[in-house]
Order: structure tokens, then sequence, then C-alpha cells
């Protein structure tokens, strides 16, 4: 199934150097790994553990969701922490599974949607036992990943244009319109087939 995604992220200073928000995208073996992670505050220092969050998905990716959390967690311990959420999509059948530690939001928009549901924590200080759930997505469903610095809440009625488009326009609009300005923001778009 043919996918399109994109990653939009804002640091709240304007420097690109500055952010501690990222996300990760690979695609590989019918599947599609996204994950979204914002590191605790702004600035360098945020950017710095950013970059060492983008280095340990890019060598652990493949691994079972659970595990990498776990791992992840590990990984992190001795920097200002962070939260993120995990995914991985199977693209034949549109199978979803997630896997999630503290606020960021991820939600799927379409034929059947769903909220996905975080546990509680902090990655690299404490986190709860992290817990795999399951969706489906089909075609035309549109999944969100937003950090904290893009509005959790908000009424599609206001935003009638907002999930149409490329993944990119999507999430350009995301961020324009609901983007908090107080934070770094970040957000990851996959439209599924279509």
């Amino acid at each position: 199934m043919r996918i399109d995604y994109h990653l939009v992220k804002r640091p709240m200073t304007g420097k690109e150097n500055e952010c501690g928000d990222t996300g990760f995208i690979r695609e590989y073996d019918n599947k599609c790994f996204l994950s979204l992670i914002d590191i605790l505050g702004h600035g360098k220092e945020a950017h710095d553990v950013s970059i060492l969050a983008e280095n340990y998905l890019l060598e652990n990716y493949r691994s079972d969701l659970v595990d990498m959390m776990n791992r992840f967690h590990l990984h992190l311990k001795g920097t200002r922490g962070a939260v993120a959420a995990l995914c991985r999509l199977n693209l034949i059948d549109g199978e979803i599974d997630y896997v999630g530690i503290g606020n960021i939001t991820t939600r799927l928009y379409g034929t059947m949607p769903v909220s996905f549901v975080p546990r509680d924590g902090i990655i690299g200080y404490t986190i709860t036992t992290p817990k795999n759930q399951k969706a489906k997505l089909y075609p035309g469903d549109v999944l969100i990943l937003s950090s904290d610095g893009v509005k959790e809440h908000f009424d599609l009625a206001f935003y009638p244009d907002l999930l149409n488009g490329s993944a990119r326009m999507i999430a350009t609009d995301l961020l324009d319109h609901l983007g908090k300005g107080s934070d770094d923001a970040s957000c990851i778009v996959l439209r599924y087939g279509k």
C-alpha cells in the first residue's frame, strides 16, 4: 500500500540547532517505523539529547517496540529525559503497533478513529511498564503524532480542510494553526493508501 508521510519540527527559539523535538521515519520490509520524541525543555542541551535519541532509533528501529522503549529508557539515563511515541505500520494490511511514554499525542483519523493512550513517565528517569497497543489503518486514513507544543484538543469542525492534501501540507498546517509558540513543536503525519 502506498503511504505519504512528513515530519515538521519548529524550535521555540527559531534556531534549528536548539530544537529538542525530533522525529524518525524508516520504511523497510513492507513496514514503516515512525517515532516522535520530545526532549524535556528546549535549547541547545535539549537538541544535543535529541541527536542521541535519533542515533539510538537508527540502530534499533527494527526491534520489538516494548523492548525498544525499555532500552531507550536506559539509553537516556543521566540526560534531561524525554517523552516518545513509537509506531510500526504494516504496509500490506494496515495494522499498526504503538508504544508511548508521556505526552506525545497519537491519533488515527478516518474509518475507525483511535486515540492511543500513552503510559506515564519520563524516559531516562522513571517510566511505567510500556504496553503495546494495536489498531488498523484503512485507505485514506491519517495518522498524526504531535508533541505538546501543538494544541492537543481541537475540533476538526473549525479546521475543515486540515486533513486534506499531502502529508506535508497537513503537517505544516497543523503547526501553523495549532502550534503553541511557547515550546518546541513537532508532528509527523502519515496518510495510508488512497
